[in-house]
């Protein structure tokens, strides 16, 4: 017996010595996190304060700022958002100066090359060199603003993520700010990918027309942003438009897919206002919802901002102390991608230091830079700049085709975002935000404006490049046959203003399908038309519109594209004898076409679209690219076209020699699989088929990655009612075969000009990110059932919260 104690003594040790290391951690972590946690109430003492401010948090965490000055205002919220935000203020600043290998160590290097090469730090430092006086005001506010953030981190109460990657946050700079607005103005860019793909699949599918692949909207009309308002007259169809590299471009593009950048992409949004006469409250109206990339803490902090001559209550970048979104008792204003091709890829003729440019050598620029690493070290990397812009492929391993250089509009002139910020909360009347708008550079974006005067209107900012070639695909960059030569006048871009209809409506789609001045047809990778056709049915369907309707709709799920494809599938599927394939066509047709959680048809029809999607493109696009193409923006609308042109080639499987198959064929084929998939995945009873089984929502946490983190700073998955390209967008990976939502909209609101405090508005987590705060993930069951909550806007509405802090000098 005791030969046999002496056996187990070593084991016993060993699990004894793992429970205490795990008991110690476990103290270690949550300790940490409850002495670093957000204080919320009390006096706060900052050297040198520029007057007086009080915060009220109301009981959804956002913070009310009252303030006697400018200055006070913006140094309280600067502070403010830190307490909530600072670790993702950090990763901002970080993703904006390429500089993420430093704390996350050498996997994240090829990030940095990457955003070394977009040269989003020169581009911030060109902006403060020219001494822009445009709103000089902003940069004193601007500065206030760090001056929180910093005094914050003086404090040295830092959140639990510093500590488990092991550094302290540096002083916060304006540079910090500038050079992430500009990241996120280039994360709206798809055609750097999609200009690729084209030009690789131009070069190797034979038998098969690549702008089927691409069909912008040359397929698709009645839905363009000025001609297609709800009331207007449907037009004809369109009739499609006429439209050499290698294998060798794919390293390049699977490397821009396989980027690893901690910040979510801005994906898409839908926006919609009304006049007076088309509402219940006589008022104008705004609804807007952008699409993000979902994450833990989510995109936007909430916060209104109040001092003598200013009020606006609105949603920040968390490094940014203007709004990109807001409102006032004036007015307000939303944003939506508008998705015009503002960047493109040139394929370069480089000899030494030498390119050829217009058929003449000129010298290229280098441009040296120096990426600080975790372990100390320093890596060098030298990035070659072409007239067209910066070298690109330079970094890729594995590249060896041509050297592709980045033509964006935002390298060619002075953008000066942060007066544009600034400027727009102080706009009061249509011509004020007309003019703020002019000085936008990129990104191309709408913006739709409501005011209490009843006004509403529309304007697509941002510049459109007038460019001779094929923006579709990569452009010959030796020639000169392909530049740019100049750009259309702010005063020629798009706009509508109090349209006759009440109506105007933008969810990504085609601008417009005339012809503009020297550009003509615009170009850009639009979204499918599904949202916006949704938007511009419902608003069609009655007179006056409440607040509670528009923000019911908000959380609209409607398939507007499913009642088309179920009526040229249904007919080739017929009556079935298999049960599963019984019961799922039973639950197709008798689907409302709405994706709720306990929707049957939902599931069936969403996992039928994957697998047919799949049948159509994968053999000729084989896995990698097929991976990459589902991403795109027109993979769905070559989608809506397959379904309506069963003549294409793409239906015929190219791996059957000697057999044609027919879109028929490809559809039985999808639609069997779909049975099998449920009846193995989810469950052998059809009766269990619901939507919610499947379907999920994540918000995943930068550090989520990380082995037992995950469980912690991930939030979700939760069971969710949404899909993609519907009002509600919450969109997965179709191609991956994961039915987890990985964007969706990352605020809803609705403002009411005809009773201001009835507005309403839902964020998907909450205010803070922060583990040890009362508003970490406090919203997320209310953005989950699509329950809005009123803004509050009156001092007697949020005052009388516990949560108040004072502050002033030191």
């Amino acid at each position: 017996m005791k030969n046999l104690m002496k056996s187990y003594r070593v084991p016993i040790l060993f699990l004894g010595c793992l429970l205490f290391l795990a008991v110690l951690s476990h103290f270690w972590f949550w300790g940490n996190v409850y002495l670093s946690r957000p204080i919320y109430s009390g006096e706060v003492k900052i050297q040198n304060f520029p007057g007086s401010a009080k915060v009220f948090r109301d009981q959804n965490g956002v913070p009310h700022i009252e303030a006697d000055s400018s200055k006070a205002a913006y140094t309280a919220l600067g502070y403010t958002m830190a307490s909530d935000r600072l670790f993702q203020m950090e990763l901002q600043r970080r993703v904006g100066q390429g500089q993420l290998s430093e704390i996350f160590g050498s996997a994240l290097l090829e990030s940095d090359l990457f955003l070394r090469t977009l040269l989003l730090r020169k581009s911030a430092e060109d902006y403060l060199k020219s001494n822009s006086k445009l709103a000089p005001e902003a940069w004193i506010e601007l500065d206030a603003f760090l001056d929180g953030i910093n005094a914050f981190i003086a404090e040295d109460r830092l959140p639990i993520e510093f500590k488990i990657l092991g550094f302290k946050p540096r002083k916060f700079e304006r540079i910090d700010s500038i050079a992430f607005l500009y990241y996120m103005g280039f994360s709206f860019a798809e055609g750097i990918k999609s200009d690729s793909l084209f030009s690789i699949l131009e070069s190797q599918l034979t038998g098969r027309l690549v702008r089927e692949l691409f069909p912008r909207y040359d397929f698709e009309p009645n839905a363009s942003i000025l001609e297609s308002q709800p009331g207007a007259k449907l037009t004809a169809k369109l009739e499609p438009k006429g439209l050499n590299l290698n294998e060798k471009v794919l390293p390049f593009l699977v490397a821009m897919d396989d980027l690893k950048i901690p910040i979510p992409p801005l994906l898409g949004s839908n926006s919609w206002v009304l006049s007076g006469k088309r509402t219940e409250s006589g008022g104008a109206i705004l609804a807007n919802d952008p699409h993000i990339g979902l994450s833990n803490p989510g995109t936007w902090y909430e916060a209104h901002v109040k001092f003598p001559g200013y009020e606006t209550y609105g949603y920040f970048l968390s490094i940014l102390p203007f709004p990109l979104v807001g409102h006032n008792r004036e007015k307000a204003w939303g944003l939506t991608m508008l998705e015009q091709d503002d960047v493109n890829l040139y394929a370069e003729t480089i000899r030494g230091e030498k390119v050829a440019f217009k058929n003449v050598e000129v010298p290229l620029v280098f441009q040296e830079e120096l990426i600080p690493q975790k372990d100390g070290s320093t890596k060098s990397a030298t990035i070659r700049i072409t007239p067209h812009g910066p070298v690109i492929t330079d970094f890729v391993k594995g590249y060896s085709g041509r050297p592709l250089s980045l033509f964006w509009v935002n390298h060619q002139n002075i953008n000066p975002l942060v007066e544009v910020l600034f400027l727009l909360g102080r706009a009061n009347s249509l011509k004020e935000m007309e003019d703020v708008g002019g000085l936008v550079i990129a990104p191309g974006l709408n913006i739709s404006y409501a005011d209490k005067n009843g006004n509403i209107g529309y304007y697509a900012i941002g510049r459109f490049p007038i460019l001779k070639g094929n923006v579709r695909k990569i452009l010959e960059g030796s020639t000169g046959e392909s530049e740019v030569t100049g750009y259309l006048p702010f005063s020629a871009n798009p706009r509508l203003i109090n349209p006759s209809n009440g109506i105007i409506v933008t969810a990504n789609n085609l601008v417009t399908s005339k012809p503009l001045p020297a550009v003509g047809i615009p170009e850009g990778n639009w979204h499918p038309p599904d949202r916006f056709l949704r938007i511009r049915s419902l608003l069609e369907t009655k007179e006056k519109w409440s607040t509670e309707d528009l923000s019911k709709m908000q959380f609209d799920t409607y398939s507007s594209f499913a009642p088309e494809f179920l009526k040229i599938v249904l007919p080739i599927l017929g009556e079935r004898s298999h049960s599963g394939e019984k019961a799922a066509i039973s639950q197709l047709k008798e689907w409302d076409f709405q994706n709720d959680r306990k929707s049957k048809g939902a599931l069936v029809y969403q996992v039928l679209f994957a697998e047919l999607h799949k049948a159509i493109y994968l053999d000729e696009l084989g896995e990698e690219k097929y991976k990459l193409y589902g991403e795109f923006a027109d993979s769905w609308i070559s989608f809506r076209y397959m379904m309506r042109h069963p003549e294409s080639l793409f239906w015929d499987d190219i791996a059957t020699v000697g057999t044609k198959e027919t879109q028929a064929n490809r559809i039985e084929l999808a639609f069997q699989n779909t049975v099998r998939f449920l009846e193995k995945e989810i469950s052998s009873s059809p009766s269990l088929w619901v939507w919610e089984k499947l379907y999920r929502i994540k918000h995943p946490h930068p550090l989520g990655k990380i082995p037992l983190l995950g469980k912690i700073f991930d939030l979700g998955p939760f069971p969710a009612t949404g899909g993609p390209e519907v009002i509600n967008n919450l969109k997965y990976k179709i191609v991956a075969g994961d039915f987890t939502a990985t964007a969706g909209p990352s605020k809803r609101r609705v403002i009411d000009f005809g009773n201001l405090n009835h507005s309403k508005t839902q964020t998907p987590l909450g205010n803070s990110g922060h583990l040890g705060s009362p508003f970490y993930g406090n919203l997320i069951e209310d953005y989950n059932s699509g329950k809005a909550r009123s803004i509050l806007f009156e001092a007697n509405d949020y005052q009388s919260t516990e949560y108040q802090m004072t502050f002033g000098a030191n």
